[in-house]
């Protein structure tokens, strides 16, 4: 209610005898304003939303496009390495052809990762239910493991209850559910850490915990570890690879077989824990085949290499990049046309050569742990104190963007070329970034 105050109109002793004024009520108004408010409360939200889904779109699709563009850059480098080399060394070609694999593995890992993902949100996704040897596919999946975690130095414990007894599932799912668990644990623990697997009849269900003392989880990206396409570290800075696929596509899979799965950590430096829980022989129908999604091969990729190509013979290079198999392949793309090659894994190794020594072009990749490319250019161009620190530098890198390409060259990078790469492409680059400088 509202209006003008009463007045009160008294009598010669000064009494009042009566009252009067004016009354108006404004509940609609009141309500209206409050409707109103609501509604601008709700429209900042979903732009708010909005403009989330659309910054985690753009950072998967960056994140893709490099997950996917460097095992390619070693697979088909390695590949036209050996076609056009007369190497005879079977330890080199048995090196050589390890690294295709690896690569390749891994390439089929995020694209295996991607069709999974696409067949859970689909609701496509077939189960071969049968009786699953719980301990046995544990054992198994620890088994396949430890080869990553033998050259990291973690050791990996495996403590199972043997009446843990049998559950009803699809086993390769299983196998998958559990090998995702592990190398994220070994993946997130540092070298000399420990990973544990264990597997026991906890009351009327079945617990398997894989527990690590490595990273930990920040307790604000807690709730969001299992969310589809977020990571912890999306930027180019990150020190672990991946999608942000893998614990979403556990998680799925494990409620797909009727059970669930949580994480807890006590924050960074304290580890984190991951408890499936299962009822015990769960009880799945088959799926119909007819259901399931069908994915198109892609035909072959045809790989020419012309006869020749421009000739680099002395042009001093020096390649960045943390990855040794990348780094390995640029040095030798190059060497194989008389380039003088340094290779550097950090920014810090890389501005210890450029202080000792010239070269005239430099060949860096943009994501790299703790520094990245776009760090190590701004330490060069901003000293620019004669000793060849305005050398012609090219980008090579898996991020493909169009605004990956402004920024690098924004940044003061001469060229910006993505991954993969082949030795005549990147011999035209090296050349003609070394044109720059005046050589011949």
């Amino acid at each position: 209610m509202a209006g003008y105050p009463l007045q009160g109109v008294r009598d010669e002793s000064g009494h009042v005898v009566q009252w009067f004024g004016t009354s108006t009520d404004v509940t609609e108004q009141h309500r209206a304003a409050e409707d109103r408010e609501h509604l601008l409360a709700r429209e900042r939200d979903a732009r708010a939303e909005a403009e989330r889904a659309g910054r985690m779109k753009d950072e998967f699709l960056a994140t893709l496009s490099h997950e996917l563009r460097t095992p390619m850059n070693a697979i088909l480098g390695w590949s036209q390495v050996l076609r056009s080399s007369n190497a005879t060394d079977p330890e080199d070609i048995r090196q050589r052809l390890e690294t295709i694999e690896r690569n390749a593995r891994a390439r089929t890992t995020i694209t295996e990762d991607l069709l999974d993902m696409s067949r859970i949100i689909s609701g496509k996704v077939r189960l071969d239910v049968q009786p699953v040897d719980l301990a046995g596919t544990v054992r198994a999946a620890a088994e396949r493991v430890q080869p990553a975690a033998d050259a990291k130095g973690v050791r990996v414990r495996v403590v199972l209850d043997p009446m843990a007894g049998p559950i009803s599932g699809d086993p390769n799912r299983w196998q998958q559910v559990f090998w995702n668990l592990l190398t994220n644990a070994v993946k997130f623990t540092p070298k000399g850490g420990r990973v544990q697997v264990t597997l026991a009849r906890v009351n009327s269900h079945v617990e398997i915990t894989v527990a690590d003392n490595g990273e930990g989880i920040r307790p604000e990206f807690l709730p969001h570890v299992f969310d589809r396409l977020r990571q912890a570290d999306p930027s180019t800075t990150r020190r672990h690879g991946g999608l942000g696929l893998g614990l979403s596509i556990v998680k799925q899979l494990i409620e797909l077989h009727g059970g669930c799965v949580e994480v807890c950590s006590d924050g960074p430096g304290h580890g984190s824990t991951f408890v499936v829980a299962l009822p015990p022989m769960v009880v799945q129908g088959k799926a119909d085949p007819e259901v399931e999604s069908r994915h198109p091969r892609s035909a072959p990729m045809m790989v020419g290499l012309p006869e020749s190509c421009d000739d680099i013979t002395g042009i001093r290079v020096l390649v960045v990049d943390d990855e040794p198999d990348a780094r390995t392949l640029i040095q030798r793309l190059l060497e194989d046309r008389n380039a003088v090659v340094m290779t550097a894994g950090s920014v810090d190794e890389a501005l210890g050569h450029l202080t000792e020594r010239e070269f005239d072009v430099w060949v860096s990749d943009i994501g790299m742990p703790e520094q990245d490319g776009y760090d190590l250019i701004r330490q060069i161009r901003s000293r620019g104190d004669g000793k060849g620190w305005n050398i012609p530098a090219i980008a090579l890198t898996a991020y493909a963007r169009s605004e990956d390409r402004v920024r690098a060259v924004s940044a003061g990078f001469t060229m910006h070329v993505t991954k993969p790469i082949g030795p005549v492409e990147l011999a035209t680059m090296v050349v003609g970034a070394a044109g720059r400088t005046g050589r011949s």
